[in-house]
């Protein structure tokens, strides 16, 4: 009997998927439902409420009912266009939610593809021995980076000028559904706002609305576009390096160093990283990749080994 790879990016896909459907779905259903009752009634209260404004000799009973109606349809109106808005925004989240899940997991089975595909290569790679040589012994094996992710969130990627090492496209596809589910939540609260309410906002009164709807959120997402964009440039014409805001030469790469370290106490439970840092003549490190896949850094780190000519140091990765 073959067992269940718990690690498959297919089991955790089900989670959001059965939750969505035997959960949200029937909910939203049922809520609809109801709005549509409502809808009706109050559709047949303003037919209602017209025919009995055309008698021409109402009873008292009748014109109390006018009244009655005069004042429920109103409310009831307004009522209603307020749920409209509700699902407006119920409906652009579960879109973005669809697009990210969409996204994510595309991009995951599209990776998983290409490291399974029969096309590649087997390419024999020795290590360095970081004993044998002065600034190897000095260096330090723990990780530069304190956090890092549990699935592939940078790559390095090939350019005009040299290579680039940016955010992967599930990542890519993080930032911008968190951008858009905030941009959704935002948008629909203003037109709300200006729809039913007859006071102009002032800037405190607007900052309010944009963090209490859907701004932090936007935040976020835009946060995620500036810190997990490009991070490391090798400008090959120029024989430089640019990681992070340093720029260095090409002749200041000395070594590769590649580390395995744990990640504990988040949302998404304990796992192993990996980490790529640059060594330079001087000993210092620069952190280049740091994610959760493996095969892929392993990959890259060969690619950049033999880019910049150096030897990599490894202890216990592989």
């Amino acid at each position: 009997m073959n067992k269940i790879n718990v690690n498959s990016s297919w089991l955790f896909f089900l989670i959001p998927v059965g939750v969505v459907v035997f959960i949200v779905i029937p909910e939203l259903k049922d809520s609809y439902t109801v709005f549509q009752n409502q809808e009706i009634k109050h559709q047949q209260n303003i037919a209602q409420l017209d025919s009995l404004k055309l008698l021409e000799n109402p009873t008292t009973r009748i014109k109390n009912k006018i009244k009655r109606l005069e004042i429920s349809v109103p409310i009831s109106e307004r009522g209603i266009e307020r749920q409209r808005y509700t699902y407006y925004k119920t409906g652009g989240m579960l879109a973005v939610l669809a697009f990210m899940f969409t996204g994510m997991f595309g991009s995951s089975y599209l990776a998983k593809l290409k490291k399974t595909s029969p096309k590649n290569k087997v390419i024999e790679f020795n290590y360095g021995d970081p004993n044998h040589d002065v600034i190897g012994r000095e260096i330090s094996w723990s990780a530069v980076e304190n956090s890092g992710s549990n699935f592939l969130s940078e790559r390095l990627k090939k350019t005009a000028l040299g290579y680039k090492i940016a955010s992967s496209g599930a990542m890519k596809f993080i930032s911008w559904s968190f951008f858009l589910m905030g941009l959704n939540y935002v948008a629909w609260s203003f037109i709300e706002h200006y729809k039913f309410s007859n006071k102009p906002l002032d800037f405190m009164q607007g900052g309010k609305l944009f963090f209490t709807s859907g701004g932090v959120f936007m935040l976020v997402g835009f946060f995620f576009f500036l810190s997990k964009g490009t991070k490391v440039f090798f400008h090959n014409r120029k024989r430089k390096m640019v990681i992070g805001e340093k720029i260095l030469p090409f002749q200041q790469a000395y070594a590769l160093q590649v580390l395995e370290k744990f990640i504990e106490g988040n949302s998404s439970g304990s796992y192993f990283c990996y980490e790529l840092n640059l060594i330079t003549k001087e000993g210092d490190r620069y952190n280049l990749l740091n994610h959760g896949d493996k095969q892929y850094l392993l990959s890259d780190m060969v690619k950049i080994s033999k880019f910049l000519n150096v030897p990599v140091w490894n202890k216990g990765v592989v």
